[in-house]
């Protein structure tokens, strides 16, 4: 049975429809995508048959940083805390850079261990446009219910996710009336 196969099926087929950019990877081993949806094959230009069974650090590129790898580096190898957000220089696969702004949480079995690493991922240059703001907070939001009651019913918690998205989108906001000083 591939990792794929694991997934409860109501949340590979919310991630199929989903309109954010969706990964899930295998923990332990080298954190394998095994799923990822056509927003994240759109926002990158890759396939779903380009990245499965691959980490995704071939998103990362000369100009990303050791600074910008290593908080996701350690997220991807420790057990806490069960989310966070991390902004990395990322690249598409006609080498087109773009500020990445991913959302990572782990997916829990019934026995609270991690599962999965679920990562919603988003171009920080188009959520940062200030009419933009809204519709994405709106959008995410959405995604999080629909994904915490899928992951519920089969016995996956998201834990903390909720604080953060909302923390996250405030920061967001933050950063679109600095860059609107500018």
């Amino acid at each position: 049975m591939t990792a794929q196969d694991s997934l409860p099926k109501p949340l590979g087929d919310y991630m199929r429809s989903a309109r954010v950019a969706l990964a899930v990877s295998r923990i332990g081993e080298d954190a394998p995508l095994v799923l990822v949806n056509e927003a994240f094959c759109t926002l990158t230009g890759y396939s779903a048959d380009e990245v499965i069974g691959h980490n995704c650090r071939f998103l990362q590129g000369a100009d990303t940083t050791e600074e910008m790898r290593r908080p996701l580096r350690e997220f991807v190898r420790g057990t806490e805390p069960h989310s966070g957000r991390f902004p990395i220089l990322n690249y598409r696969k006609d080498g087109t850079s773009f500020f990445n702004f991913v959302f990572m949480t782990r997916l829990l079995d019934r026995d609270e261990s991690p599962r999965f690493l679920l990562a919603s991922q988003f171009d920080m240059t188009t959520a940062m446009r200030r009419n933009k703001l809204p519709q994405n907070d709106m959008e995410l939001t959405r995604a999080l219910d629909d994904l915490e009651q899928i992951s519920r019913e089969f016995g996956l918690a998201i834990i903390g996710s909720a604080q953060m998205i909302s923390e996250s989108v405030a920061l967001l906001a933050r950063l679109s009336l600095d860059t609107d000083e500018d």
